[in-house]
């Protein structure tokens, strides 16, 4: 049984005629179900809690990057399989995913590839694709018995569960995998090179650095960590994978 949960933001009158193509594309399909739209008197954790005392085996989250990440923080103590309607901007996840925007998604509901695919876990907040780290002189890692201390050139710190490598390639053999049950702190160095004229060229050098649990520490006052782009977390910040945790409904032309 399919359990549609809406995101505020679409209430939205722009949205509706949207929304009521994908309703009767649900319908077409044999796939429409119960549907719930989150609202300031009724709870996400409510709603969750209800659908899995019911017995319902799929719940799709309807809205965008911070729909999905609002709700894997709460089904990681139920087995329900996850499924996503992509509607708006910042959807950067579901396009990873294999998950076309609005009624396109259907397709994709009613196809059922279903993966399990691993969750980064930094303290209590659990992560699909990325943290995002400061590049402070002051920031550290403690990994597994050796500490990775940045350099004062580094630009910009990640770490990686599921997404690309370096840069926005498409190339699946720099794609982080979100089913090997590892995740990579990636820091990106810019650095300057003296050429023809004695002009300088920047470019941009990644080291990464594999592994399962990592502790980010900062030697002043705590620094925000940004998880999926949404969820600020303060340091010090113990990061770990869990493999397999998720189990999610994809496309035929997701990144893994």
């Amino acid at each position: 049984m399919y359990y549609y949960v809406y995101d505020s933001f679409l209430g939205d009158k722009k949205y509706q005629l949207l929304l009521h193509k994908i309703e009767t594309r649900l319908m077409d399909l044999g796939i429409s179900g119960r549907t719930e739209k989150l609202t300031i008197l009724k709870s996400l954790k409510e709603i969750i809690r209800d659908a899995a005392s019911k017995g319902i085996d799929t719940l799709v989250a309807v809205g965008n990057d911070k729909t999905f990440s609002k709700v894997i923080s709460l089904l990681t103590d139920h087995s329900v399989i996850l499924g996503m309607i992509p509607i708006g901007p910042d959807n950067t996840i579901a396009s990873m995913l294999g998950i076309p925007q609005g009624e396109a998604a259907c397709n994709i509901l009613s196809a059922r590839i279903i993966e399990k695919i691993d969750l980064g876990k930094a303290n209590n907040t659990y992560f699909v694709s990325s943290l995002e780290v400061p590049a402070e002189r002051e920031i550290f890692m403690d990994c597994e018995g050796y500490n990775i201390n940045p350099l004062s050139t580094a630009k910009n710190i990640s770490i990686r569960n599921f997404g690309p490598l370096n840069g926005n390639t498409t190339d699946r053999k720099k794609i982080s995998s979100p089913t090997d049950g590892i995740l990579e702190a990636i820091i990106s160095t810019q650095k300057k090179e003296r050429g023809f004229f004695k002009r300088q060229t920047q470019f941009t050098d990644d080291s990464v650095f594999p592994f399962k649990k990592i502790k980010v520490k900062c030697n002043r006052e705590s620094v925000p960590i940004i998880a999926d782009g949404q969820t600020t977390i303060k340091t010090p910040v113990t990061v770990e994978v869990l493999p397999k945790k998720l189990k999610i409904i994809v496309g035929k032309n997701r990144m893994f």
